[in-house]
């Protein structure tokens, strides 16, 4: 089979299976979103792949499909699990969104490997630079907010990395580095849990 194709075109509707895949992708995404790591680069940074079933939305059903993943996957936490009062998921959403939407859009319009992984480096690219205006404005102001003052936060993240000494380095060295390890990495295991569920979450 070749998993390399164009999905099926969105209709204005999900149909019944697709909305029963969507959920049970939605659920998938919300457990992993929970599951903790006890490694914390910088102090506070986590690699977790809740990503990933939106990224087989994404490549099995089109761009909506996985961004209505995404969203909901933040909304339940938001509703049952927060720590920031909505705005973690807020942003937690809008990065994502960043990187599945051109992730989608491209992967609707190619067929070939090559276009496959510009498919992913577009979205890799989108998940790097949102994440750089989101944790500069919002994340970890409020980070810093919750846990301590910012330079708590400066002085955890030097720890790591002594060149960081501001808000802005914290974000260029420390941050912005990870989310592109991270994009790599969930754009990996994403591409081969797609392969692997397709026959069954297809439409």
């Amino acid at each position: 089979m070749n998993y390399v194709t164009n999905p099926t075109k969105e209709q204005h509707l999900f149909s019944t299976k697709q909305m029963v895949s969507l959920s049970l992708l939605t659920a998938l995404a919300y457990v992993l979103m929970l599951i903790h790591l006890p490694f914390k680069f910088l102090g506070f940074l986590e690699l977790e792949f809740s990503d990933v079933p939106a990224i087989v939305a994404t490549l099995t059903y089109g761009p909506i499909a996985g961004v209505v993943v995404e969203l909901l996957k933040n909304v339940i936490k938001a509703i049952t699990a927060t720590t920031t009062g909505g705005v973690g998921e807020i942003a937690n959403f809008v990065i994502s969104a960043c990187y599945i939407i051109p992730l989608g859009v491209i992967f609707r319009r190619v067929q070939t490997k090559k276009k496959l992984i510009l498919s992913f480096l577009g979205g890799i690219i989108g998940f790097v630079i949102a994440g750089i205006v989101v944790n500069y404005f919002v994340t970890v102001p409020l980070y810093a907010k919750l846990f301590g003052g910012m330079e708590a936060v400066i002085g955890a993240a030097s720890v790591t990395i002594p060149a960081i000494k501001s808000l802005a380095t914290v974000v260029i060295l420390g941050i912005t580095p990870f989310n592109i390890v991270k994009g790599i990495m969930m754009s990996a295991v994403g591409y081969y849990v797609y392969k692997m569920l397709y026959p069954v979450v297809k439409a």
